[in-house]
């Protein structure tokens, strides 16, 4: 055995590698080396003498499968390349492609995208009476629940009334839709991407000969981020480990914060149930945070019931300073401490890079924006968009634009561009014959004018310009604020176009509702795009004044999963806020916020900030805000409590 493999490894990570044969659970808490152990886990089944045909390894990111791979290399002598490696749904799209004639696919099917999906259901809904069209929720919703549904092995009709309330008048329909929708890709030889995981289940279940086939094909199974696989992932991993039920999953419950995508804690949770006979390896030794932050971490998780025990150690031999918990009176304050701290940490010589501004919803980081612009503090966003930079924020931009010029072909285009069916051509063909009209907005509604737009395309156009004449009366009644205003465009049917060509669109409706609320008291739209065009333009001087590429990072939690920093604020740690007044209805919600908390807290390595205001401007004048309660579950003996206005700058 090349010593290579082992060394380097600690006791934890080594036991682990070198597991025996049988089920094994790797419970890998933050920063503890999880890529590291599976990598030298592969390595040493190779060197061991498995051949790497018969390894499966499974990962939920074509980037974390490049690394894995990158890193095998460097591990092993003489080249090794794992042959089946990768996301579900590239292995999935393989297998397919396979045994696709077992299960009604012969030879290769189309996989077809979003877009496509969205199409084929709104040729099916067609087929109804045109009452119903304009009333169902759009093509996207249906098409979410359909997935949703599939992903989570659950009846389409409990999906609906779980998740889906908006459809629950129509699940008939729904359920029509799906035969249908189903029966057209089957006859068309098409497959989205739900198709390639389903379609693997049902070529395990097409019969004893090819399952017996695959079970000894991948006769080793290793899975990435266990915690983030949904039921139907789990159940294609529990048939092909079923047999000799070498499987490898390495993961952390505690981690989990999925749900919305489908992901199952439950998996994991349950995984000592289903495998009895599992070894379960805990690698609780943490090689990024400070001991006071890795206890604060241990005592968040407390909170929850449904988690498997285990507490983070540090590697690290000082000591550190305590988080803090920032009390300040508004959300203004609040974008006022972080810029001045996160200036005055620059000036100390912190590396910007290694400073990071985290927060549960993405229009949080809206005044935080602001104030490192107007500071000349370089920032970026993990998703490499700033908010406004993000499309259904410039959609919903370009309908205010709109609004105050009718003239302004960037944003018509912009909107005839979204239209099903209106390609470039078409689109600047139709703003030619615009800029002669009086009225832009009722000649979108003129049949001569319809007639220049393609035949496919003119009810979209004709719906954007009873939508923008609608808009334009509710501006001159001169009582609609721009936070109304972004409302009624969500409700005067860009939801529906939202739905039908955006992906995520919950998550991007759910942000243009806080979006909205935080422009409540908002009534001057020409200043509230000029600040836009101003944030813009400090944006670019502070980017052009930078002596170096590096960046302040804002990130949702969500997205800094797997990411860290020396420095980390933790924004509006308030009830309603974190956790949002919706997850804490349901205690599976609330496991799961308190989940993201500590996955937000986990990624400090040795200063921990977290934010607390107690009101808000940007939400309604004079709104209250409490501390989140997950504040009070902690307690005050891990944290040290200071006000903004006690710092002396």
């Amino acid at each position: 055995m090349d010593s290579r493999i082992l060394n380097g490894l600690n006791p934890e990570q080594k036991e682990a590698v070198m597991a025996p044969d049988g089920p094994a659970l790797v419970l890998a808490g933050a920063g503890s080396g999880k890529t590291r152990v599976l990598t030298h886990r592969v390595a040493w089944l190779l060197e061991k003498g498995v051949p790497a045909h018969r390894i499966l390894v499974l990962t939920f990111t074509k980037k974390a499968s490049r690394v894995l791979q990158h890193r095998l290399s460097d591990l092993l002598t003489g080249p090794q390349v794992l042959l089946w490696a990768g996301t579900f749904h590239h292995v999935g799209y393989r297998l397919l492609r396979e045994f696709g004639q077992r299960i009604g696919y012969p030879g290769s099917p189309v996989v077809i995208d979003r877009e496509d999906q969205v199409d084929l259901v709104k040729s099916i809904l067609s087929g109804f009476p045109e009452s119903l069209r304009k009333e169902i929720p759009p093509a996207g919703s249906i098409i979410n629940a359909i997935s949703l549904s599939r992903n989570s092995q659950v009846p389409l009709e409990d999906v609906i009334y779980d998740r889906f309330s908006g459809l629950i008048p129509y699940i008939d329909v729904v359920g029509q839709v799906q035969l249908s929708y189903e029966g057209q890709k089957k006859t068309a030889r098409l497959a989205d991407f739900d198709d390639l995981l389903t379609g693997w289940l049902n070529i395990l279940e097409s019969g004893p000969d090819v399952l017996d086939l695959l079970q000894n094909r991948f006769r080793f199974i290793l899975v990435d981020e266990y915690q983030d696989t949904n039921p139907l992932q789990a159940r294609i991993l529990d048939k092909l480990a079923e047999r000799h039920k070498s499987f490898f999953v390495v993961g952390d419950d505690s981690q989990s914060i999925y749900s919305f995508r489908g992901a199952h804690v439950e998996n994991i949770l349950t995984f000592p149930d289903r495998y009895p006979e599992a070894r379960i390896y805990r690698l609780e030794t943490n090689y990024r945070s400070t001991s006071p932050i890795l206890d604060l971490a241990n005592r968040i998780i407390l909170g929850n019931e449904r988690r498997i025990e285990k507490t983070l150690r540090p590697y690290l031999t000082e000591e550190g300073s305590s988080p803090r918990t920032v009390g300040l009176y508004s959300d203004a304050d609040q974008a006022q401490f972080v810029g001045s701290t996160v200036e005055q940490l620059l000036d100390g010589g912190a590396p910007a890079s290694e400073i990071a501004i985290l927060y549960r919803s993405h229009y949080l980081s809206l005044p935080i924006q602001f104030e490192l612009a107007r500071r000349k503090i370089p920032f970026s966003i993990t998703s490499g968009l700033r908010f406004y930079e993000q499309a259904h924020i410039k959609d919903v931009l370009a309908h205010l634009r709109l609004l105050l010029n009718p003239r302004d072909t960037l944003a018509m285009n912009r909107l005839l561009r979204m239209i099903p069916r209106m390609g470039m051509r078409s689109a600047e063909k139709l703003l030619r014959v615009l800029g002669d009209v009086e009225d832009v907005f009722f000649s979108l509604t003129d049949e001569a004018v319809l007639k220049t737009a393609p035949s496919l395309s003119r009810e979209g156009v004709r719906r954007l310009g009873e939508r923008l004449s609608s808009l334009r009366e509710l501006q001159l009644a001169g009582k609609s604020s721009v936070g109304l205003l972004v409302m009624e465009i969500l409700e005067r049917g860009y939801r529906r176009d939202l739905y039908d060509i955006r992906e995520d669109p919950e998550d991007r409706e759910a942000d243009l509702s806080a979006f909205a609320e935080q422009l409540e008291e908002q009534t001057d739209l020409e200043g509230f795009l000029g600040e836009i065009t101003l944030l813009e333009n400090l944006e670019e001087i502070a980017l052009s004044s930078a002596s170096s590429p590096d960046r302040i990072v804002l990130s949702s939690i969500h997205q800094a999963k797997g990411l860290e920093w020396d420095k980390v604020f933790v924004l509006s740690m308030n009830e309603g806020i974190f956790p949002p007044e919706k997850s804490a209805v349901r205690p599976q919600d609330l496991e799961e916020e308190r989940r993201l908390f500590y996955v937000a807290v986990t990624r400090a390595r040795r200063d921990l900030m977290l934010c607390v205001p107690e009101s808000t401007v940007s939400r309604g004048r004079g709104e209250r805000l409490y501390p989140s309660r997950f504040l009070s579950e902690i307690g005050p003996d891990l944290v040290s409590e200071t006000r903004y206005e006690s710092w002396n700058f």
